[in-house]
Formats: structure tokens, sequence, C-alpha cells
């Protein structure tokens, strides 16, 4: 593993803890059953293919993402 390879899994680490804490936030739940709920979506997905690049964004911009996959909104993506 390579030191690019390790900047891009830690930031996908990072936008995963902060998404969990906000869905745990936004729903008043326990961050367990917030991680079980971000790992079902298309955006933690997308999160992990390393090909996307949106490992890359910031974090807000993967919440505004998700979402929009939450509301049925997925043409916000193409549009982005």
């Amino acid at each position: 593993m390579n030191a690019t390879s390790i900047n891009m899994n830690k930031s996908m680490q990072a936008i995963s803890l902060y998404l969990v804490r906000r869905i745990s936030k936004e729903i008043q739940c326990s961050d367990e059953d917030a991680l079980k709920k971000l790992l079902k979506t298309m955006t933690y997905e997308l999160l992990q293919d390393k090909e996307s690049g949106l490992f890359a964004q910031s974090p807000e911009y993967v919440w505004s993402m998700l979402q929009d996959e939450e509301s049925g909104n997925i043409q916000s993506w193409i549009k982005g």
C-alpha cells in the first residue's frame, strides 16, 4: 500500500465517521445503527470506490449526496 492509497483510505474513513455521526444525530440513534444504515446506501458504495473520487470531496458534499439519495433525488448526482 503506497502513501496515496493510505491517504485515500484515511479520507474515506474520516468521511464515513462524519456521516455516521450526522446520521446518528439526525435520526437520534446509536452510532452502530447509523453505521448499519450508511452501509446500505449507494453513497457509501461510491465513497468506497476509489475510481469515483468521492473520497476527495468534503464530508459536507458527501452528506448532501446522502441526503439526496434518501429523498430519491439521484438526478442531482448527474447534474453535480
